[in-house]
């Protein structure tokens, strides 16, 4: 009964409604915030995704740049900088026995998800963050949209019209997809060729950060509807060595311990409560690294059924697509 609670609850905090786009979405009274990677130049840039945002002026609904500093005390934290936006972005290349692949892969964070019990966020706590990986194939043509919050939760993948629909899950719904309270694609129609005015848009919900909507959307229609900021773009190894300002570094996780690969100060007290015991993961929710497990230390896994953690791990991806159903 209590995991039927849990997804009651994620509903109350998702606010389930209609999809949103443009003047559609909610809130949309107030200005909504495009963040752009405005080079174009390089793969990871052209195909960099728009991350649109609601209420921005409130700082923990802003993308922001991960920092280290030491407290009054001389203790190390771990904060996100909310004036200053950063991607953070690798690749991946992977085989199949129909081809190979490219992942690009790009990772943002937010100063935390604020405690509320109306709606209730389960998912409250600080330094939390968003992953969105876009795999191209070997002609450089995105196939596949992937979301999922650093912790491993929240899954969506969303085909793109260049996959073959063989590909699909059985019984694939291309109309759209319902991902525990968000309505979101179950293809998303992109122009051929694809031109560099098109580009793929990720709409996040007020405080959780939740993907609630995945379009493609053209210059013009970002400047018309749109206040924009510059998102700027930076390797993912960047996160191994966060300036302390004394001349060290340190790293965004930990290196050591029972949290090693988990992000430094990204707790979930609630999740904690309510899931860790059921989910047999006393760290479930916790934000983590995203990579090979014998080199962060955590396990990405994008299942709660412990019997599903390893074959659900999101790393070694085409083993990953598999697990879901897909066929790439």
């Amino acid at each position: 009964m209590l995991p039927l609670l849990i997804v009651a609850l994620t509903l109350l905090s998702a606010c389930a409604t209609h999809r949103p786009h443009h003047d559609a979405l909610p809130n949309s009274n107030a200005p909504l915030t495009a963040y752009i990677v405005n080079d174009q130049k390089e793969d990871f840039s052209r195909f960099a995704p728009i991350f649109i945002t609601e209420q921005d002026e409130k700082r923990f609904n802003r993308i922001g740049k991960p920092r280290a500093r030491f407290d009054a005390d001389g203790d190390e934290q771990i904060d996100i900088d909310a004036t200053k936006p950063f991607v953070y972005v690798d690749r991946q290349p992977f085989t199949t026995a129909s081809g190979h692949y490219t992942n690009l892969i790009y990772r943002i964070h937010f100063e935390k998800t604020p405690f509320s019990l109306f709606p209730f966020h389960i998912t409250a706590g600080k330094n939390n963050g968003l992953l969105t990986v876009i795999t191209l194939d070997a002609k450089n043509r995105p196939l596949l949209i992937t979301t999922v919050h650093t912790c491993g939760c929240f899954l969506a993948i969303v085909p793109t019209s260049y996959l073959s629909t063989s590909a699909y899950p059985a019984g694939w719904e291309r109309n759209s997809q319902w991902v525990y309270g968000m309505t979101l694609p179950g293809l998303l129609q992109l122009p051929e060729p694809l031109d560099g005015d098109s580009r793929i848009a990720i709409y996040l919900k007020n405080e959780t950060h939740r993907v609630m909507e995945i379009a493609l959307l053209t210059q013009a229609e970002i400047d018309q509807h749109y206040q924009t900021k510059t998102l700027n773009i930076a390797p993912i190894s960047d996160l191994l060595k966060l300036p302390l300002g004394d001349g060290t570094t340190t790293s965004f996780y930990e290196t050591e311990g029972g949290r090693k690969g988990y992000v430094k100060g990204a707790y979930k007290p609630l999740e904690r409560l309510l899931v860790s015991w059921w989910a047999l993961d006393w760290r479930v929710g916790e934000d983590k690294a995203f990579g090979d497990q014998d080199k962060t230390g955590a396990l990405f896994y994008t299942s709660l059924k412990p019997w599903n953690r390893q074959a659900s791990d999101m790393w070694p991806f085409a083993e990953f697509l598999s697990f879901w159903g897909w066929k790439l």
